[in-house]
C-alpha cells in the first residue's frame, strides 16, 4: 500500500494551472500509519528558488487507511512556481516529491509544477473542437490551370516528369541542396477543396509558400511573394476566400528566424535587383544578419550557409515583419488567413513575439498563433532564458510533439501507465486556453510518416535503407491496426488534431525529404482513408463535447479510460476483454468492437478502442457513486 498518494490534477481545485486572480487547492493523501506530526507544502517561484515558503496544510478527513490535508494557496503573480510536501513526524521530517510521475518519500526533491497565467488569456473559439489539414505544398496536388512562371534560380531547379519519384537526397543527389520540385501548386490545393471538406476540415496548415530557392521554402527569398513555382498573390487570396465559403481558414507558416542566402535581403547570388546585406555594409539589410568575417563567414541556421540568421532584436527588421500598416504578417492577413505558425520560435527573442503578437491580434483578435515547440513549451528554457510562450501574451498554443510521442510509445509498447502520466504532465502544465488550441500530430513534415514509425523500429534502419524502404505486409499490417488506434486517440485528446497530407491513406516515409512525396492518388489505402472519414464524422457530430474539458476517469498496465465531458473514451491493449467499472446508462458511438453495458461495469474487447455517449455531468456524479457502492457490496 502507498504511503503517499497525490496527483496534481485529480486533486487539485482548480486543476492544472491557473490564472492570477484564482486561488487553489492542494489536498494529499498521506497514510495513517506515517505518524505525522505536521504536513507543508513548500512553494518557491522559478525566478527565484531560493525564496521558499512554507505553507501548513490542514487534516480534513479520514478515508480508509488515509488522512487527507489540504492548504489554500492565495492569488499568485503570473509565472511558473514549484512546490513538494514536507511531513513531520515525532522523528524526523522527510520530503515528498514527485518520482516517475508519483508522490513519494524521497532524498531527492523533485517539484511538481503549478503555471500561473494571465487572467486575460483568451484564444480563438473558432478552432476548438476543430480539425487541422497540414499540406507540403509542392507535393500535395498539381493543377494544370496554372502554369508556372520561369524562377530568379530556374536553372537549378529540378523538374520531376513523374509526380510518384521518389524525391531526391543525399543518397541520390551529389550536393544535394532540396532544389527538385513536382510542380504542386496553390491551384492544385484549390482543386482538392472537396477532398478537404469531405475530411470535415476547418483549418489547413500550409508549409512555407513564400519566394524561395529551394522545395521546402523555409530558406525565404522574398516575405512579399508567393514562389511562381505555386501560384501569385492573386491566386493565393482568391484561394482564401474560395476556402472560407467553405468555412475552411488558411495558416501559413512564418519564418522569421533565417532568410534564404538567395534572397533581396541578403541576395548571396546577386539575383535579386535590391543590393542585399552580402553585397554591401551599406545595405539596408546588413544590420539584419551578423557576419563574423564579411562577406563570407556569418552566422546560419544550424550551419547550413543557405540559410543565414537574422538578427531579430534590430528593430528595422522588428518593424519589418510587425508594422501594422505594411508589415508582413498584416500584409497576408489582409490577403485572407486567419492563422499563422512559426518556425523555431525559440529561436525568436521575447521583444520579437511579443511584437508579432500585438501586430497579428490587433489586426484580427481571433486570429491563431501556433509556435514550433518539441519539448513541454511552459517551462522550456531557449538560449539561457526561460520561455514564457503560454503565459498569456505570446502563443495561442504549440505544436504537440510530447504528446505525438506519447501515442506512439503507447501504441508500440501498451503501456496505459506510462501514456497516463505523460498525458498528465501536459495537461497539469498548460494554461487551459492554450490547451484547447493545441496542434496535436502524430506525423509532420519533420518527423517519419506515423504509417513508417509504427511498422519498424526506424533506428535499426541504415540511413542507406531509407530512400526505397516499404514495410514488408506483416509489418504494414500491424502498423495499420495501431495507426488506427493513434489517430483514435489523437482525435480525442483535447487539441486540435491535425493530420499530415497522406497519413489519411498511410503513407510511408522516413524524414526529410522522404516523408514529403507526392500524395499517393494512384495507391492510397482505402480501408485506411474510411477509418479517417469515419473518426472525422465522429468528431464533428460530437464537436460541443471536444471543444474544451478532460477528465482521466482509470487505467491499469493495459488501458486507460477519459472523458471529454459526455464521451467516455477507452483504449484497451490487453489481449483479452476487460471491464470498466463506469455506469452503464451509454451508448457506443464509435469504436473497433462493440462494447456491453452490464450490471458490473463495461465490457469493452481486446485490443479495442471505444467511445460511448454518457449522461450529463450532473446526472453521471449520482450515477458513479451510486454503482460504485453497488460493485462494493458485490464484490464483498
Amino acid at each position: 500500500m502507498k504511503e503517499i498518494i497525490y496527483s496534481p490534477v485529480a486533486f487539485n481545485r482548480p486543476p492544472g494551472a491557473i490564472s492570477d486572480i484564482e486561488t487553489k487547492e492542494i489536498r494529499i493523501l498521506v497514510r495513517k500509519d506515517l505518524n505525522q506530526k505536521k504536513i507543508s507544502l513548500l512553494l518557491y517561484s522559478d525566478i527565484n528558488d531560493l525564496n521558499i515558503s512554507k505553507h501548513e496544510m490542514s487534516f480534513v478527513e479520514d478515508i480508509l487507511d488515509y488522512s487527507i490535508f489540504s492548504v489554500n494557496l492565495e492569488k499568485l503573480d503570473i509565472g511558473i512556481y514549484y512546490y513538494f510536501f514536507e511531513i513531520v513526524s515525532d522523528y524526523e521530517m522527510k520530503i515528498i516529491s514527485k518520482v516517475n510521475g508519483e508522490a513519494q518519500i524521497t532524498e531527492h526533491m523533485i517539484p511538481w509544477q503549478l503555471t500561473v497565467y494571465d487572467n486575460k488569456y483568451k484564444t480563438p473559439d473558432w478552432i476548438k473542437g476543430g480539425i487541422m489539414y497540414q499540406i507540403f505544398p509542392d507535393r500535395f496536388y498539381k493543377s494544370d490551370k496554372y502554369k508556372a512562371v520561369e524562377a530568379l534560380n530556374d536553372e537549378e531547379r529540378i523538374k520531376h516528369d513523374n509526380w510518384y519519384d521518389i524525391p531526391n537526397s543525399n543518397i541520390d543527389t551529389v550536393d544535394y541542396s532540396a532544389k527538385d520540385f513536382f510542380m504542386g501548386n496553390l491551384d492544385g490545393i484549390r482543386d482538392r477543396k472537396e477532398y478537404l471538406e469531405f475530411l470535415n476540415i476547418d483549418l489547413v496548415y500550409l508549409n512555407p509558400i513564400f519566394e524561395s530557392a529551394e522545395n521546402h521554402r523555409y530558406s525565404t527569398g522574398d516575405y512579399y511573394k508567393i514562389d511562381p513555382y505555386l501560384g501569385n498573390n492573386e491566386i493565393f487570396q482568391s484561394m482564401c476566400n474560395d476556402f472560407k465559403e467553405s468555412n475552411i481558414e488558411i495558416m501559413l507558416d512564418g519564418v522569421f528566424s533565417h532568410t534564404g542566402s538567395d534572397s533581396i535581403y541578403f541576395n548571396k547570388e546577386s539575383r535579386y535587383d535590391e543590393v542585399g546585406a552580402y553585397n554591401s555594409v551599406k545595405s539596408r539589410y546588413y544590420p539584419w544578419f551578423k557576419f563574423t568575417e564579411y562577406p563570407d563567414k556569418y552566422e546560419s541556421w544550424w550551419g547550413f550557409s543557405n540559410l543565414p540568421t537574422l538578427n531579430k532584436d534590430n528593430e528595422d527588421y522588428i518593424n519589418f515583419v510587425c508594422k501594422e500598416e505594411d508589415g508582413v504578417l498584416n500584409y497576408w492577413q489582409k490577403r485572407g488567413i486567419k492563422a499563422w505558425r512559426f518556425d523555431v520560435i525559440d529561436e525568436l527573442p521575447d521583444i520579437f513575439i511579443d511584437s508579432m503578437r500585438d501586430s497579428i491580434k490587433k489586426n484580427d483578435k481571433d486570429a491563431l498563433m501556433i509556435g514550433e515547440v518539441w519539448e513541454d513549451a511552459s517551462n522550456k528554457v531557449a538560449y539561457g532564458l526561460r520561455r514564457r510562450y503560454l503565459l498569456g501574451e505570446q502563443m495561442d498554443s504549440v505544436m504537440n510533439y510530447p504528446w505525438r510521442n506519447a501515442i506512439i510509445d503507447f501504441v508500440k509498447n501498451k503501456d496505459a501507465i506510462g501514456f497516463s502520466k505523460n498525458i498528465l504532465e501536459i495537461i497539469n502544465n498548460y494554461p487551459t486556453p492554450s490547451i484547447d488550441t493545441m496542434m496535436n500530430l502524430i506525423s509532420s513534415h519533420d518527423t517519419e510518416r506515423i504509417t513508417t514509425v509504427l511498422g519498424v523500429d526506424i533506428s535499426s534502419v541504415e540511413n542507406e535503407k531509407h530512400k526505397d524502404f516499404i514495410l514488408d505486409d506483416e509489418q504494414y499490417k500491424e502498423s495499420k491496426e495501431m495507426h488506427k488506434f493513434a489517430s483514435f486517440i489523437q482525435f480525442t485528446l483535447p487539441g486540435v488534431p491535425s493530420i499530415y497530407y497522406g497519413d489519411e491513406i498511410a503513407m510511408q516515409g522516413f524524414r526529410d525529404p522522404f516523408n514529403r512525396a507526392g500524395f499517393n492518388y494512384k495507391n492510397g489505402d482505402s480501408d485506411m482513408l474510411h477509418h479517417y472519414k469515419s473518426l472525422v464524422n465522429f468528431r464533428r457530430k460530437y464537436k460541443k463535447n471536444f471543444i474544451s474539458g478532460f477528465k482521466l476517469i482509470d487505467g491499469d498496465k493495459n488501458h486507460v479510460t477519459y472523458r471529454r465531458n459526455n464521451i467516455l473514451c477507452i483504449i484497451n491493449f490487453s489481449t483479452n476483454p476487460t471491464i470498466v467499472d463506469y455506469p452503464f446508462n451509454g451508448e457506443w458511438v464509435f469504436g473497433n468492437k462493440k462494447p456491453f453495458f452490464t450490471d458490473y461495469g463495461i465490457v469493452v474487447g481486446a485490443e479495442s478502442y471505444t467511445a460511448i455517449e454518457i449522461a450529463s455531468d450532473q446526472d453521471l456524479e449520482k450515477d458513479i457513486e451510486t454503482f460504485r457502492k453497488a460493485i462494493k457490496l458485490r464484490r464483498e
